[in-house]
């Protein structure tokens, strides 16, 4: 069974036909994914210490930080599986953990609606 990372890495290139690109040597996993059209980012799937995002009991897991309308991201940060986003505009941008912590339909959903944000 594929993990979240991998269904949604399989979704994106389906859905959106957009293949990840890795931009740091250093961070060798973290994968954008960006419109063919403007080039403007519309996620970002990174494996994290559990601490970056305020988890200290997780050692690691895979996230991805999408963009949502600013009364979202006050709405969802507090809420269980969500934090502030991790490395990005924290008024602009949400880290949502792949951990089978949410239901992919509502994982799905925030996706969409990054990617309509950003086009």
């Amino acid at each position: 069974m594929p993990t979240q990372r991998e269904w949604l890495t399989q979704h994106i290139a389906n859905q959106y036909g957009t293949e990840p690109e890795y931009l740091w040597t250093k961070h060798p996993d973290y994968a954008i994914y960006r419109h063919s059209s403007n080039r403007k980012w519309f996620a970002i799937i990174m494996r994290v210490s559990g601490s970056q995002i305020s988890l200290s009991d997780v050692d690691e897991l895979d996230i991805i930080n999408v963009k949502l309308p600013p009364e979202w991201i006050t709405q969802l940060s507090g809420q269980h599986g969500f934090a502030p986003a991790y490395h990005m505009n924290k008024k602009h941008w949400l880290s949502v953990r792949l951990d089978n912590t949410l239901p992919e339909n509502q994982i799905l959903d925030l996706l969409k609606t990054s990617f309509a944000q950003t086009q």
